[in-house]
């Protein structure tokens, strides 16, 4: 707990925890809703933002309040050059895009979420399908294609550890007891690829597979989505053949 840290990494937690507050959903902030956010004082909460503002991750915007500042897109840059996933993954997933006629993205495990690292959209659907940049949004691994087939993936005794204790019913579809979850994992874990039955997103319908490296460590998960009016059970299985694949292909590239 924070009373147990040192002084000097309480303070920087709390400064940490201020960066995290920004997301996709709300990328800009002022002072009194970062405050209330971190139960901190307004002008702790200011000390802060002046320290990121003048090191460049933090910009104040003419509006008065904050965002992240372009310092960190750098950082994300490094980080994904490092994994070497652009080099191993991209043409893949356009590829498979293109085969599907459908949105594909590639996430990662990241605690009890996938963090989604891109999307490929089929080429002669870019002006039909809307553009969405999943780079740093991040879902439940238990109600999304790509995570509940890395879920199923996970020894039998991890899942319930990367199953969030607080389950959001994103739609009426959500499964959200956790026995239901548990047996929704072992028919994934026998089919050898995941279902997302617009659980996560009204009317969309998404079908996942698990991606591992050159040594057999998962790493990864990609999944292929669409309105349920055209992810019919015939093309979720077309799909989920084109994923495994697709993922054998990824496992010769992918060597950490």
């Amino acid at each position: 707990m924070d009373e147990e840290l040192d002084p000097k990494v309480k303070s920087l937690a709390k400064a940490l925890r201020i960066l995290e507050s920004f997301s996709v959903q709300t990328p800009e902030l002022g002072v009194t809703e970062l405050a209330e956010l971190n139960g901190v004082t307004k002008s702790n909460v200011h000390n802060i933002l002046a320290t990121f503002q003048n090191t460049g991750y933090i910009e104040k915007l003419p509006n008065g309040k904050y965002t992240l500042g372009l310092r960190l897109l750098e950082f994300s840059f490094v980080i994904n050059q490092h994994l070497g996933y652009p080099r191993a993954v991209y043409d893949l997933l356009v590829d498979l895009a293109n085969k599907t006629g459908e949105v594909v993205y590639f996430g990662l495990p990241h605690g009890t979420d996938v963090l989604y690292l891109y999307v490929a959209h089929p080429i002669a659907r870019m002006q039909e399908l809307p553009y969405r940049d999943m780079l740093g949004e991040h879902a439940p691994l238990y109600c999304t294609g790509i995570g509940k087939a890395i879920l199923a993936a996970y020894p039998e005794e991890e899942w319930v550890d990367h199953i969030t204790h607080s389950r959001s019913p994103y739609t009426a579809n959500t499964i959200l007891d956790q026995n239901e979850i548990l047996d929704d994992l072992w028919r994934t874990r026998r089919r050898g690829y995941s279902i997302d039955n617009c659980e996560r997103e009204e009317h969309i319908r998404c079908v996942g597979a698990p991606v591992y490296n050159s040594v057999g460590q998962l790493v990864a998960g990609i999944s292929t989505s669409g309105p349920e009016s055209v992810m019919t059970d015939e093309k979720l299985l077309r799909c989920s053949k084109l994923l495994l694949d697709t993922a054998m292909r990824m496992k010769d590239r992918i060597y950490r």
